[in-house]
């Protein structure tokens, strides 16, 4: 945890508390305030004030201390959505100047961080006895294996 948890846990609790918080929570979930937490407490780590936050900061917040919760499909589709309108509340709050450019980066961040599909390529599996793929007609043990 971080050096500025306390202020951290603060300000999530006062926009969870607000109108648009209760609404976004609303949509989001039991765990927004355990979101939030993880997203700011990462973000700053130990050296960052919260109100002196960055775009790399953002970016670390969302790969770091998102990608350690165990959030499900709903709730990982809710999360760029949530980031965006918990850092716009801090702008309008008076909390953290540029809050609206900083969400807009967290929306992009976390959509790409936690929306994305894993892709596996396809390959060819081959065992020592069979054909060698490059085409050379001779065993794979006896042709490309070893290079």
């Amino acid at each position: 945890m971080g050096a500025f948890l306390e202020t951290i846990e603060h300000w999530v609790s006062e926009f969870l508390t607000s109108t648009p918080g209760e609404r976004v929570a609303g949509v989001f979930g039991p765990h927004a305030g355990q979101v939030l937490v993880a997203f700011l407490d990462n973000a700053c780590g130990d050296h960052l004030e919260p109100a002196d936050l960055n775009e790399p900061a953002i970016k670390d917040g969302v790969a770091i201390g998102l990608g350690r919760l165990a959030l499900q499909g709903p709730e990982r589709e809710q999360v760029p959505e949530l980031l965006a309108e918990f850092l716009g509340y801090l702008e309008t709050s008076g909390r953290l100047g540029g809050g609206e450019a900083l969400g807009a980066c967290a929306r992009v961040t976390a959509t790409a961080h936690l929306l994305k599909k894993q892709v596996r390529k396809a390959t060819i599996k081959v065992g020592p006895n069979d054909p060698c793929p490059c085409g050379s007609g001779k065993k794979y043990k006896k042709c490309c294996m070893n290079a």
